[in-house]
């Protein structure tokens, strides 16, 4: 059910610009869907053609550390990530959103 809301929330979107072609879409590496999860809700719910790329996670912790989280693990809608160096939950600098680029418009 979870991803049903992100993709049609996404083809709303899409379709505020006109006719769509293709959508293109940033899928950040800790957001709370994954790429195959929302591929496959694209594929069942649009009328057009969509392209994912995946935005790698940055992080930045109070120990000093800033760089890629350690993913320990993803479940249906949460990802659980900790700083590498100190094993506390860091800030999130990017990554972690799912963002409508750009749309291709008849």
């Amino acid at each position: 059910m979870h991803g049903i809301h992100i993709a049609g929330d996404l083809i709303a979107k899409a379709r505020e610009q006109g006719k769509v072609k293709k959508a293109f879409i940033e899928l950040g590496e800790i957001a709370n869907i994954t790429k195959t999860d929302l591929a496959n809700q694209m594929k069942n719910l649009a009328d057009f053609e969509f392209e994912i790329t995946e935005k790698k996670a940055l992080v930045k912790c109070i120990c000093g550390y800033e760089g890629p989280p350690e993913i320990l693990e993803r479940q249906h809608d949460i990802v659980l990530f900790e700083c590498p160096v100190c094993k506390i939950e860091p800030a999130v600098i990017e990554g972690d959103k799912i963002i409508l680029k750009s749309v291709e418009v008849e």
